[in-house]
């Protein structure tokens, strides 16, 4: 998901004159070199860290700015590694990947992995496997939660997430103490525990004819779907989405029978609007969606959000992932991984990746440190929105769904599932339509 954000975002934020963070790359024609000219002195780097016996260029495929800024560091601690970040479409980008494999095409030493096309490209048996020999990713310094999601069928970790997308729920405050009373996020919490209590509390506001639970189908089934990740959408061959993808559907279905969805389409241009509109009560809010969404859509907004943790805990929505092509130059592996390491598995990768975008990574004794400890954030009255997310990152119920070949092929059949929902059809019926639909699109699968 995150590649077609960062894309959008790029065009948003110039049209609003908002810029997300501070970075100093100027960005090329797609498929290009981008140039940067980030800060690489030492500085007051301890001399320990810095290695200076490593050298040589790789080159990393991107989809925007974010391993620009976020790794903006890397060369304080390893000055003569030089990394060529080349732009790729983002809608493009997981195309470009397959056909270079397909013609026997120069991969980069690094790529990116949507969470998406995770699985497919985790499972073509095309990446180093990291967990073994000669890289030896310490697996017990990764987060719990990433785990499922850069592992392949086979068990083996052949990519590595850098950030932490689990979230909760970012909430209007006047439109919740218009409708429910309060605007308090411990009273939410507490009136809030379920997602009965979710389509119940719906009914009020789809009375009003003019606020929405939800800005649309779509962002309901955001917030909904990753609650269900006790098991993949695929297994052993057989479609598994009946404990998932069915009662995310139910649920829109009676928000939509209550006329709380709203006709804000995701990621479209209106869409984009209906955060500083005053007529949307909840959105999904993993942590990278308040820093890439929200705050550049809503820019001029004090104290108007809140923050709650969603029902059963937590959830993890997005992400973007790096591995190692084993098409790639046998001469820059190490350097490849020296890189992906230091951004997502070490405490200084942490601090520069956080000190870019307010996101955490997946590096577990980063989260035993300060660097999360969070302020009080004026945005959301106040709240420390960082160390709530630390707290449903840590919460035991908070899961992240395993990845499967299948995923993106579902996520296609999903979107059109999502405007039969809007029209009205019954849950059942769409659901049905999914299913038929991905069957029709991978037969080798079953119910």
């Amino acid at each position: 998901m995150r590649r077609k954000v960062v894309s959008l975002l790029l065009v948003a934020t110039i049209v609003m004159g908002t810029m997300v963070g501070c970075s100093t790359s100027q960005q090329k024609n797609a498929g290009k070199d981008v140039q940067t000219e980030g800060n690489t002195e030492a500085g007051d780097v301890d001399p320990s860290l810095v290695n200076t016996e490593l050298s040589g260029e790789i080159t990393q495929w991107v989809w925007g700015d974010y391993e620009i800024r976020g790794a903006a560091d890397f060369n304080k601690y390893y000055p003569n590694i030089k990394v060529n970040y080349v732009s790729i479409p983002s809608d493009e980008y997981e195309q470009k990947i397959l056909t270079t494999v397909a013609t026997g095409g120069e991969l980069p030493d690094v790529i990116n992995i949507e969470s998406a096309a995770r699985g497919q490209i985790s499972n073509m048996d095309i990446l180093e496997r990291l967990d073994a020999e000669p890289y030896n990713l310490k697996v017990d310094d990764m987060l719990p939660i990433g785990i499922p999601l850069v592992t392949n069928t086979k068990g083996e970790i052949v990519s590595v997430q850098v950030d932490n997308c689990v979230g909760g729920y970012a909430y209007d405050r006047n439109l919740a103490k218009k409708y429910f009373g309060t605007d308090d996020p411990e009273e939410m919490e507490k009136m809030f525990q379920t997602l009965d209590d979710y389509v119940e509390k719906s009914k009020i506001v789809g009375e009003s004819g003019e606020d929405y639970m939800f800005a649309s189908v779509d962002d309901a089934y955001s917030a909904v779907s990753p609650l269900f990740a006790d098991e993949a959408f695929v297994t052993d061959g057989k479609l598994t989405m009946d404990n998932s993808i069915l009662p995310t559907y139910e649920f829109i279905e009676k928000l939509v029978a209550n006329k709380a969805v709203g006709p804000y389409v995701e990621w479209t241009p209106a869409w984009y609007t209906s955060f500083a509109s005053n007529h949307v009560v909840f959105y999904q809010a993993p942590a990278w969606f308040i820093s890439f969404m929200m705050k550049p859509n809503d820019p001029d907004s004090v104290g108007k959000w809140g923050f709650i943790t969603p029902p059963g805990g937590g959830f993890s929505n997005g992400g973007t992932s790096y591995g190692i092509p084993k098409g790639a130059k046998e001469e820059n592996k190490e350097l490849a991984w020296t890189y992906i390491n230091w951004l997502t598995m070490s405490q200084e990768g942490a601090e520069s990746f956080y000190k870019a975008h307010a996101t955490p990574t997946l590096y577990a004794p980063a989260y035993d440190t300060d660097l999360y400890a969070g302020e009080p954030d004026p945005y959301f009255g106040g709240q420390n929105v960082t160390a709530k997310i630390m707290e449903i990152s840590q919460n035991v119920n908070t899961k992240a769904r395993p990845v499967t070949t299948y995923d993106l092929t579902i996520k296609d059949s999903n979107a059109q599932s999502m405007r039969y929902l809007e029209l009205g059809v019954s849950a059942a019926e769409a659901y049905a339509r999914l299913k038929a639909e991905v069957l029709d699109m991978a037969p080798d699968l079953s119910e």
